[in-house]
């Protein structure tokens, strides 16, 4: 775990991967994670519960909580990876 702001592409990255194990573990096909992925209610499959793993993971693995003062609206994979990466 690295206390470093990640970059753009290291967030996404990591993402991708989340969003794989969660598929995995619910005996989904995995899917092409793409920057302008809906998050949810799209091709990734997500639901509420599925995106709530991934947030808890990225938080864990980057040591950020975006989301400490209230929610933040997002859509895509892009949008949430900018909530982790550097600016």
């Amino acid at each position: 775990m690295s206390t470093a702001t990640p970059t753009r592409a290291e967030v996404l990255s990591a993402i991708e991967h989340e969003i794989h194990i969660v598929l995995e573990q619910s005996g989904r096909d995995k899917v092409p994670v793409l920057p302008t992925s809906r998050v949810l209610g799209g091709d990734l499959g997500l639901d509420s519960l599925d995106l709530a793993q991934v947030v808890v993971a990225l938080q864990e693995r980057f040591q950020k909580d975006p989301f400490a003062d209230g929610f933040i609206n997002f859509t895509t994979v892009d949008e949430l990876a900018a909530l982790y990466a550097e600016s």
